[in-house]
């Protein structure tokens, strides 16, 4: 089912505290009580095996042949819906603007993960902030976090490091430079319509910095690693016509994750540039053409951040990972030598910035920012992760990958502003970080979700899970002139999916966060009454599903390497057992990834698991037998949802990693046998599925490369994206309005609503399909 469907701050505070009971005691007074975010624990070792966990799972997802590299088939997919929407822009500028079947939900409030910012001027030559999100693209707003607008949607890949230039000529928008992580860099000149490939930059397999000189070529410069002709190596990369073609202007020897700095204020601004490779410091004084070798800060260190403070000569901090210990280190001289300072001794995401304006000042992110004023010997927290939840206007939230500062905006001498990105948007502070302000509270539309479920009963009032942001509720409004319609509260911190409820309303709700279930009762006056243990000596997904029971509400089932189900034994208690003796670890699987029941026949139910092995069940799920045909390669098919027909039990679709295999399959024979059901499909990782009930036979798909439909009267899928929809994951669908609208939660856009194609005047009998 959908991560699954059968699947404000103060008024969330309301249900925060309410929380409290089932969260535990021994709290000093006012603590938060909710589960921590999951990228944070209580320690280093513990906070990198949650890293770890959940990076597997997102690979197992994708799963594909050996030799197969998923990321690059995504990166093609996506390459060629930018490519087409650049041809429409320029060819029909009226596209842009013109009718769309979507609209954007939100959520309106709840801000995702950001990354980077930068200072520019709008439309109409007012200051303006750029900041650059997760899976958001990039947007711009007001120096006072205004008027967000997105234009990143014609793009992909996240903006975790961007650059902005004035236009190239009188009246042009900024130009535009953004970098993914993953190593994808794109430029645009027409404030985000178009966007473009770089021309002479290598396939990039990561992108570690970038940086601008204040010189009269407006010099840009490219950190990234690549593999030219074996072996991958970190290289920078120069462009002197505003990011049109770029040249080599340094190769490191061996691979190693460095950094780049540039001054951003000053004399230096325009001649130097700063590189950190193998714990060496490499120096350029002219313009980022060449570099030299400097001083060796560690030889033995294999990952390092390097930033800089142009007061001084300048004053250089760069932070080394030396036998998995982070230690920090400061020149003094420009870099010409470094004494070590201290011990990294709190997470460290690998984003470090220091002021334009005060040497002693730095301040580093990880799960929470820390602030020094004496050089890095010593770092006191701006704020617990926690502190959020009580004040969100004035508290960061947990988990910052991204630190930048950038001269005051008005001019003012000596004065600078830091902009603090973290998983619940970007934060301002005019004051080197003593107090911050959030800028996001309104209008940044780049929630990350897993998963909403719309209550049946009150149409307008949508749950959703969220990466980091917690488990939300919100009453959907009329879609607004621009930018997301609706606020969401969120009622518990951390990160949830596949929620469910039996009989369609919010009266019972379960879902899943990695380490609990968690259970909400009352659609009215929703409590969260429950974090329920996943059963004793279940081997399970870092995120399980859970599916609803739908004879009965108070049980739900939870799918590990058996099924179990789960039954209510009290208010707030639940009791877990094992429901069936079924092993779902055929064909070497590790659990089972997928399951549904029909709503016509709620004893007959399919199932999947995470290598492509089918089952089909006619007791409810107590028996099962395993498909006699599923295809060659459905081991290469992590199995990610399956869908029963509305009306006929014997018809169901699954949907799964289709990077070695066919991305959907479909039973007509009650799951007897299973054939590719990808006519029209991309090779891409299927998320969730949802069938039309209008009718028409057509079904839904959020996919990594975008929302599709599968058009019953031409016998193909269809891409559905738009003018306006962004170019990025589709998490989940569900069918809401009564069946007039496909709901899909995006992975960094937050929610967006489909609305459906009229049916078909004639009905095409399944069995001629």
């Amino acid at each position: 089912m959908q991560l699954r469907r059968a699947q404000v701050r103060s008024s969330a505070l309301v249900c925060l505290l309410a929380l409290a009971a089932c969260a535990g005691g021994g709290r000093a007074e006012g603590e938060y009580a909710g589960p921590r975010p999951t990228e944070n624990v209580l320690d280093a070792e513990d906070e990198e095996r949650q890293h770890a966990l959940r990076r597997a799972w997102y690979e197992d997802l994708h799963r594909a042949a050996r030799g197969v590299d998923w990321r690059a088939i995504e990166t093609a997919n996506a390459e060629t819906e930018v490519q087409r929407r650049n041809q429409l822009a320029l060819t029909l500028p009226q596209w842009l603007a013109g009718p769309t079947r979507w609209t954007e939900v939100g959520s309106k409030n709840q801000a995702g993960r950001t990354h980077s910012a930068a200072l520019g001027v709008d439309a109409n030559g007012n200051p303006a902030l750029y900041v650059g999100t997760d899976k958001g693209g990039i947007w711009r707003g007001s120096l006072a976090g205004a008027s967000w607008t997105p234009l990143g949607d014609n793009v992909f890949g996240g903006a975790h490091d961007l650059l902005v230039l004035p236009g190239e000529t009188v009246g042009d928008p900024d130009f535009l430079l953004i970098t993914s992580d993953g190593g994808l860099v794109h430029a645009s000149r027409d404030g985000g319509g178009t966007w473009q490939v770089p021309a002479g930059l290598p396939s990039f397999t990561s992108v570690r910095g970038v940086g601008k000189l204040a010189n009269a070529a407006r010099t840009l410069l490219v950190l990234g690693s690549s593999n030219p002709g074996g072996g991958t190596r970190p290289s920078v990369w120069g462009s002197n016509d505003y990011g049109r073609t770029f040249t080599q202007r340094w190769i490191g020897t061996q691979t190693w994750s460095g950094s780049l700095w540039v001054p951003r204020a000053g004399a230096l601004a325009a001649t130097n540039a700063y590189l950190l490779d193998r714990g060496q410091l490499y120096k350029s004084t002219n313009g980022g053409a060449s570099f030299v070798a400097g001083a060796v800060i560690d030889a033995a260190a294999t990952r390092g951040v390097l930033c800089g403070s142009e007061a001084g000569a300048p004053t250089l901090y760069a932070a080394l990972q030396v036998a998995n210990v982070w230690k920090l280190y400061r020149s003094t001289n420009g870099g010409t030598s470094f004494a070590y300072v201290a011990d990294v001794a709190n997470s460290f995401y690998e984003t470090m910035c220091a002021s334009i304006v005060n040497a002693n000042l730095v301040m580093y992110g990880g799960l929470e920012v820390w602030r020094s004023t004496n050089s890095g010997a010593s770092f006191s927290r701006i704020n617990t992760w926690g502190a959020y939840y009580g004040d969100p206007a004035h508290k960061l939230h947990a988990d910052s990958f991204g630190i930048h500062v950038a001269p005051d905006p008005a001019g003012v001498p000596g004065a600078e502003n830091w902009y603090i990105a973290t998983d619940g948007g970007t934060y301002v502070s005019t004051n080197g970080g003593v107090n911050v302000l959030n800028l996001c509270l309104s209008g940044l539309g780049i929630g990350q979700y897993y998963s909403t479920y719309t209550s049946r009963t009150t149409p307008n009032l949508c749950l959703a899970g969220a990466q980091d942001q917690g488990y939300q509720r919100g009453f959907v409004q009329a879609p607004a002139a621009n930018g997301p319609s609706t606020d969401f509260a969120q009622l518990i911190s951390g990160d949830y999916g596949h929620l469910t409820s039996g009989d369609g309303s919010h009266a019972i709700v379960y879902c899943t966060y990695p380490g609990f279930v968690l259970v909400q009762v009352g659609e009215a006056n929703p409590n969260l009454v429950a974090q329920l243990s996943f059963p004793a000596g279940a081997s399970n997904a870092w995120l399980p599903p859970v599916v609803a029971d739908p004879l009965d509400n108070t049980r739900f089932f939870f799918l590990g390497q058996r099924l179990f189900r789960y039954t209510r034994t009290g208010t707030n208690t639940w009791a877990s057992a094992q429901w069936s003796t079924q092993d779902f670890t055929l064909g070497g699987a590790a659990w089972l990834s997928a399951l549904d029941f029909s709503r016509t026949d709620p004893q007959r139910a399919y199932a999947v698991n995470d290598r492509g092995r089918f089952f089909w069940s006619t007791d409810h799920g107590v028996t099962w037998t395993p498909s006699s045909s599923v295809g060659p390669t459905s081991h290469y098919f992590y199995g990610q949802d399956v869908e029963v027909h509305p009306t006929n039990a014997l018809i169901a679709v699954a949907g799964g990693s289709g990077y070695s295999t066919a991305p959907v399959r479909r039973t007509s024979d009650g799951g007897v046998t299973w054939n590719a059901f990808a006519n029209g499909l991309p090779s891409t990782l299927v998320y969730d599925l949802a069938w039309a009930t209008d009718g028409s036979e057509d079904v839904y798909a959020a996919t990594e490369n975008g929302p599709y439909r599968y058009d019953a009267q031409q016998f193909h899928w269809v891409a559905i994206s738009e003018n306006r929809t962004p170019i990025t994951t589709y998490w989940s669908v569900e069918i809401v309005n009564q069946g007039r609208t496909a709901r899909f939660a995006t992975y960094g856009r937050g929610i967006w609503d489909f609305e459906l194609p009229p049916p078909p005047p004639m009905y095409i009998r399944p069995e001629l399909r």
